[in-house]
């Protein structure tokens, strides 16, 4: 969209119509898929629950500071994508007592390790392989409530057998939350952006809404600007978002994402 914007105005000073022309039909395009991506989540209260998801990156070169970063930050549930085992005991040393119930499988090779971890009891758990990705499956237990936490991190779409197998792990996630009646919050490194169409048929499909305060992009951070949002939060059942925010990780390729949910009555 910025791209269109910047060749428009350069066609109409030059005079290059077909350029502006051909410009001016992109912007409209691409402002029709992004714009509605902006739009704030207004505040409406204080949260009964709040979530986080953390890409960390596998070669992350300050993984103390990062770590500390989420321990500061406080979720009641966070993930961790990019798990490296070479940070399992400084994750346990951080988290034992704050979050005492977790699932982990890091991996020694880049770049599919995932961990959960919980203030509240994680009641059942599995960790699926989904296209030789791991996917963690967990409930956990909020006072007398059950709500169901998934996470994962799906194939980059780099190539079209990549893009395939992510679109296969959110089907399978789709078809798990469609045929689970309970709570959800499914989140992750999904590495698609909002307004794609297979994203808005993840959505539909699993009956899942996605919380975002404003466009929050989230990758990639190598130079300090993230230009798109692909980490995402999105929840299905009796909770609505209260509030939604970025959170930068020392040495990750990421942002992270944090919301708070309050339960409706």
């Amino acid at each position: 969209m910025g791209l269109s914007v910047v060749v428009l105005v350069w066609g109409l000073m030059t005079k290059h119509r077909v350029a502006a022309g051909a410009a001016f039909i992109a912007s409209l395009i691409s402002g029709t898929l992004v714009m509605p991506h902006f739009s704030t989540l207004p505040s409406s209260g204080n949260p009964d629950l709040t979530v986080a998801q953390f890409n960390l990156y596998h070669h992350n070169s300050e993984p103390e500071a990062a770590i500390r970063v989420i321990s500061e930050s406080d979720p009641d549930i966070f993930t961790i994508q990019e798990l490296n085992e070479a940070w399992t005991d400084l994750m346990d040393s951080l988290f034992h007592r704050t979050h005492p119930y977790s699932v982990a499988a890091p991996w020694t090779e880049c770049c599919y390790g995932i961990g959960l971890y919980s203030k509240h009891p994680i009641v059942s758990h599995q960790v699926l392989d989904m296209n030789n990705t791991p996917v963690i499956l967990s409930t956990v237990l909020l006072d007398d409530k059950e709500v169901r936490i998934i996470s994962l991190h799906t194939r980059p779409p780099a190539f079209p057998n990549e893009t395939e197998a992510r679109n296969a792990q959110l089907r399978t996630v789709a078809d798990i939350v469609s045929n689970t009646p309970s709570d959800h919050i499914v989140l992750g490194d999904l590495n698609i952006v909002p307004w794609d169409a297979t994203f808005k048929g993840f959505l539909k499909e699993a009956k899942l809404s996605a919380v975002r305060d404003g466009f929050q992009a989230t990758y990639p951070m190598d130079h300090g600007i993230p230009l798109i949002p692909i980490d995402h939060i999105t929840y299905s059942g009796k909770m609505a978002p209260v509030w939604c925010r970025k959170l930068t990780l020392p040495g990750s390729d990421h942002c992270g994402m944090m919301a708070g949910f309050a339960f409706k009555d």
